[in-house]
């Protein structure tokens, strides 16, 4: 078990980790592509055995309750992503849908989600899945689980794993076993928000860069929040994003934690961090700032002034 690790640099190019605080939610029954596709931003349509979606579901006011990915799964549709927001979520998701025929089963303690990367961690997804995915939210199912491929910022697995799919990969001792916190370096610095309940409805899916990751679709049609998200769009009205910074130093911060940002000689809110992994010698954050937050800049953390932030580029685009 690897304990600690100083700095990202430093992460090993093996390791798998549980991602306890992921929540898996099945949605079944024969609407369920129909009700969801009037529920969230992404279109549910794409969705295939060998292609997971990332998406938002919102409030009628366009603030994100939640930060999923969606992967096909027997006659089902996963949906993974924070317990908190996904708690939060849930009841909201379902309250239409004793007009459909859709049901919703919050099943986390019925599967294991893993993330890694490596040659090992391949060998273990082949023996699972019989084929390993690269392509970015490339997915294989069978009766172990699913397994989603991610590209940013560099290849790397998702698994959600079956009581089966858990016991055939514990039979791989010679794994590299890590703290979830590297996979979360690694979400933060390939820009991928995910909420908790302290920042759940609290930003429209553009703040937290969505738009950028193939996380909202414009041309789909309606869903909840629609008439907003669009309107951010078209309209240009939407003045944050999410940006990732860089402390030199390990800190405790937590999702909601405020920063600040230099206002001449003084200091001013500047945003709202999402997530933050904290290493042996730094700490990594996604935090919603203004979107004109220039790359090299500095923030502080408002309840520790001495902890200072160095503004990252993004993998990405806003554009």
């Amino acid at each position: 078990m690897i304990n600690t690790i100083d700095t990202a640099a430093n992460i090993p190019a093996d390791f798998i980790c549980l991602l306890d605080d992921l929540s898996v939610v099945n949605v079944s029954g024969e609407e369920r592509i129909k009700y969801l596709q009037g529920q969230v931003t992404t279109d549910m349509t794409q969705l295939s055995a060998h292609e997971a979606l990332l998406g938002c579901h919102c409030d009628f006011k366009g603030k994100t309750w939640n930060v999923f990915y969606a992967l096909a799964h027997d006659e089902s549709v996963l949906l993974v992503s924070h317990k908190e927001s996904s708690a939060v979520s849930l009841p909201e998701l379902k309250k239409y849908g004793v007009f459909a025929k859709v049901d919703f089963s919050e099943q986390t303690e019925q599967w294991a989600c893993f993330g890694g990367q490596g040659p090992q961690l391949e060998s273990a997804i082949s023996e699972l899945f019989g084929d390993v995915p690269f392509e970015h939210r490339q997915t294989f199912s069978n009766a172990n689980g699913v397994v989603m491929a991610l590209t940013s910022p560099n290849p790397r697995f998702m698994l959600i794993l079956s009581k089966d799919g858990q016991a055939k990969l514990a039979a791989h001792s010679s794994f590299v076993f890590a703290n979830s916190t590297l996979w979360e370096v690694l979400d933060i610095q390939a820009g991928l928000a995910q909420l908790s309940t302290v920042t759940s409805n609290e930003f429209v899916p553009q703040m937290m860069n969505l738009q950028a990751v193939e996380g909202i679709n414009f041309s789909k049609g309606c869903y909840m929040g629609q008439e907003v998200v669009a309107r951010t769009k078209f309209l240009g009205k939407n003045k944050r994003a999410a940006f990732i910074l860089k402390a030199s130093q390990a800190a405790n911060v937590i999702a909601g934690d405020i920063l600040e940002a230099p206002a001449g000689e003084n200091w001013r809110r500047g945003g709202t961090v999402l997530r933050a992994a904290s290493l042996g010698e730094e700490c990594w954050l996604l935090a919603v700032v203004a979107n004109d937050t220039e790359v090299n800049s500095q923030m502080r953390l408002k309840a520790h002034p001495d902890t200072v932030f160095t503004v990252q580029s993004l993998p990405y685009s806003l554009e």
